[in-house]
């Protein structure tokens, strides 16, 4: 009896060993895959694009670059397209992490201006209120000022140029908005130095009248009135015909000041009481 069951142990055992010998020694056939052409992937990608179908030509631009050596110009400029579509369609930090990858892969890449001017488009987006903090707006500055500074002769430069601008206006406008605050509660000390900020490093912005302006009127309230009428006479000797020295004359002359325009209007209607011969 024993034996029997050890024979029909041996058999089954057998049996196992033997199927598992066969499914070694069995080919595999695995199907091929099927690759698109590259020209044609990248055509399909630029074609979804055209057609606003962002996200899926970002997912065929990403395909070019799995699917094909980065070496490659076709990867490239997939992977600059995707940080462009991401920048497009307003996901900065994505596309700011696609340009950075760029910057590492293709450092030597005819286009690298280009690359840069994005990176600092992608940042001025970003750009926060005046009220808020303003880290952003000074990477922002660093940016543009790299791309001035790197390739003068770029298309982008003068464009980076016209940025800064904008950015010293947003700059100011910070300090501006905290000196503000600190004049309505009468913290004279806080006020002037933001506004002395304004003067040094933001001169050539839209918020120097007012700041020498709010100069003239802290001073006044201190009782210094030679500096009083020091900032109101730099403000008439630049900026005679704007609302703010008209303010600050007040102030420190205690009357008011004729308007350019009420001297326009006298100068016209001398003109034409000559013209009419009623003089």
């Amino acid at each position: 009896m024993f034996q029997n069951f050890f024979y029909k142990y041996l058999l089954i055992f057998s049996l196992i060993f033997a199927y598992g010998c066969s499914s070694k020694n069995k080919t595999i056939f695995v199907e091929p895959k099927t690759t698109i052409p590259l020209e044609r992937l990248y055509t399909e990608a630029l074609l979804n694009y055209k057609n606003n179908k962002y996200q899926d030509a970002v997912e065929l631009f990403e395909e070019v670059e799995k699917n094909y050596s980065f070496n490659t110009e076709w990867a490239s400029k997939s992977l600059l397209m995707r940080g462009y579509i991401y920048y497009e369609v307003s996901r900065y930090v994505e596309s700011l992490e696609i340009l950075k990858k760029f910057k590492m892969r293709y450092a030597g890449n005819k286009n690298m201006d280009y690359v840069e001017y994005l990176i600092a488009m992608c940042l001025f987006e970003q750009i926060n209120i005046i009220a808020l903090s303003q880290e952003n707006t000074l990477l922002t500055e660093r940016q543009f000022k790299k791309i001035i500074l790197n390739y003068p002769n770029s298309r982008y430069a003068e464009d980076s140029k016209f940025k800064l601008d904008l950015i010293q206006d947003q700059l100011a406008g910070k300090e501006m908005y905290i000196a503000r605050y600190y004049t309505e509660r009468e913290k004279w000390g806080p006020a002037l130095v933001r506004l002395n900020k304004v003067l040094k490093y933001h001169e050539t912005t839209v918020y120097i009248e007012e700041a020498l302006h709010r100069l003239v009127e802290i001073h006044y309230k201190l009782g210094n009135i030679p500096a009083a009428r020091k900032y109101a006479s730099i403000l008439g000797y630049n900026y005679n015909d704007s609302d703010w020295y008209k303010k600050s004359y007040n102030i420190v002359e205690n009357k008011n000041l004729p308007t350019i325009r009420e001297k326009q209007k006298k100068s016209l209607k001398e003109k034409l009481k000559k013209i009419i011969k009623l003089q």
